[in-house]
């Protein structure tokens, strides 16, 4: 049988480790981007998230909150589904329809910024025959999942 012991420590120690030093300001550059891009070609709905440096932990951006380039191939589906958490999608380039809840679809398109609460129904389709739809997608994720609320449907 393992001995397992839990650890003390001062509330005043707890209370400092809340406090998490400011993230440093990054570039992505598009070129990069493209870059990666290329290397993920092999499947339908590429997404890469966006870190400030080179752990997992990075990619909690500012507190609670992660941020991703996403990219669906030219007619691909991104099927609609339900999560705990939100989105803020702005679509870089191509041209798709977006399902959002109960309401038909919505033709999206470069400029466009697209929010899906918490627990709405949402997906994807690339409308386009020749051009990726490529979005910038932000979310709570890591709030969530702090909360152990990542529930998806």
């Amino acid at each position: 049988m393992n001995n397992v012991q839990g650890v003390v420590f001062s509330y005043n120690d707890f209370r400092q480790s809340l406090h998490q030093p400011p993230v440093s300001a990054r570039v992505w550059k598009g070129g990069e981007l493209t870059d990666i891009r290329q290397s993920l070609l092999a499947s339908e709905v590429d997404i890469v998230a966006l870190a400030h440096d080179e752990s997992t932990e990075g990619c909690k951006l500012t507190p609670g909150m992660a941020v991703s380039m996403q990219w669906l191939k030219p007619g691909a589906v991104l099927n609609g589904h339900v999560h705990s958490w939100w989105h803020l999608f702005i679509i870089q380039s191509g041209s798709g329809a977006l399902t959002l809840g109960d309401a038909d679809e919505v033709s999206v398109s470069t400029g466009d910024v697209l929010l899906v609460p918490a627990w709405t129904r949402h997906g994807f389709v690339n409308t386009s025959a020749t051009e990726p739809l490529a979005m910038l997608n932000m979310s709570n994720m890591p709030q969530m999942a702090l909360l152990s609320n990542t529930a998806i449907s």
